[in-house]
């Protein structure tokens, strides 16, 4: 009877403990299963991806031939790119400046290519190849996936030096307007894509295949990348088609950042430029800027996104407040004007030249070889 009871006891005891243990175990398994399984799913997705778009990107390479002290010194810039036509037309990003030759390299083929137009604010170059592969794949751009949440994976194709075409994963951090003391034309997306050398120039896309912008600067010092969105490489690409530049609308307003009673910046009106759209509209020095056209303003960086995506000869509504009152004001919008530069339009001089003799870097005699992180196009950001 004595053990019989302390059996009971003991039962009464244990067995809850043990249960309360081996169900702690069970989901703890269940968890490390379903990390498993997620790790496993990306996995599979990133591969997915890299298959799917591999032949779509090319490395760019270009040269000139700059003259110091009477001796001419050849250079190489060397970056990544995509086919984003089937007629051969390859969008990338910090293209040598006043290039002499430019060529693709795609699936162990050399193809001559010439600019067809550049855009200096974006560093964004559109190229077309002489001769497309008969089988050309290439990448769609959409502004489909223009939000992006903070977390998201991302995937990079890239071509690093002289690599073969491989994928790189990070997440996406934030969406940034300006960089120190440096404003961004449009929005930027910060990744924890860490690229190299070569890399800049590469399609990003998200786990589920979506194009969402091109690789626009390395910030090594972060181990982090800008990403130029997609839809500001569907604008670019467009005007750039159409007219080989691109035009930027202009408001001609200067703003202030004003404390308001909330702790928070209003966006305020301090002057005008002279014979802008701004000064001949309805606007006055002192309106709270509330929305330009669909962009809200709670940045000044907001005002210039909203001023990259304007087309010019159009009217933008402004939402303004002025003395405790919301107004709409229409303003014209006129085209930005640049500096005037040399065209940097580069025609391929073939002469009696061929695809194999670009072959290697031996052949072209070069003395200095840029990456598309370590060249006079700014794509390489620096802490300063």
């Amino acid at each position: 009877m004595m053990f019989c009871h302390t059996h009971s006891l003991f039962s009464k005891m244990f067995y809850p403990k043990v249960f309360c243990f081996g169900l702690c175990l069970f989901f703890y398994f269940l968890q490390v299963c379903s990390a498993s399984d997620i790790l496993s799913s990306s996995q599979d997705q990133i591969q997915r991806i890299f298959k799917d778009k591999e032949t779509a990107v090319v490395r760019v390479k270009a040269t000139r031939v700059d003259k110091l002290n009477s001796k001419a010194k050849r250079f190489l810039k060397m970056g990544s790119g995509f086919f984003i036509s089937k007629d051969g037309h390859v969008l990338t990003t910090g293209l040598l400046s006043k290039a002499e030759r430019i060529w693709v390299e795609h699936r162990g083929t050399y193809l001559l290519a010439e600019e067809i137009g550049n855009d200096p604010m974006c560093n964004i170059s559109l190229l077309k190849v002489m001769e497309p592969p008969a089988d050309i794949s290439f990448i769609k751009i959409n502004d489909s996936f223009d939000q992006l949440v903070p977390g998201s994976f991302l995937v990079g194709i890239t071509c690093a030096l002289e690599f073969r075409v491989s994928p790189t994963f990070g997440i996406a951090q934030s969406e940034e307007f300006s960089f120190g003391k440096r404003l961004f034309p449009t929005k930027m997306l910060r990744s924890s894509l860490a690229l190299g050398p070569g890399e800049v120039g590469a399609p990003i896309f998200n786990l589920s295949g979506n194009f969402i912008g091109i690789a626009h600067a390395a910030l090594p010092d972060l181990s982090s990348s800008f990403i130029l969105p997609a839809k500001a490489c569907k604008r670019i690409r467009d005007d750039l088609l159409l007219s080989g530049k691109v035009e930027y609308g202009w408001f001609g307003i200067t703003t202030t950042r004003k404390l308001n009673d909330s702790n928070s910046f209003d966006i305020v009106i301090s002057g005008f430029i002279e014979d802008s759209p701004a000064k001949n509209s309805n606007l006055k020095v002192g309106d709270i800027l509330l929305s330009v056209g669909q962009q809200k303003i709670m940045s000044q960086g907001d005002l210039a996104n909203a001023s990259f995506f304007s087309e010019p000869e159009t009217n933008v509504e402004f939402r303004i407040l002025r003395q405790d009152k919301e107004i709409v004001v229409p303003v014209r919008v006129s085209a930005r004007s640049f500096p005037n530069k040399e065209d940097s339009l580069s025609k391929v001089n073939i002469g009696a030249s061929n695809a194999s003799e670009l072959s290697s870097t031996g052949n072209l005699k070069i003395d200095g070889i840029l990456d598309s992180n370590l060249t006079d196009n700014n794509d390489r950001l620096e802490l300063k």
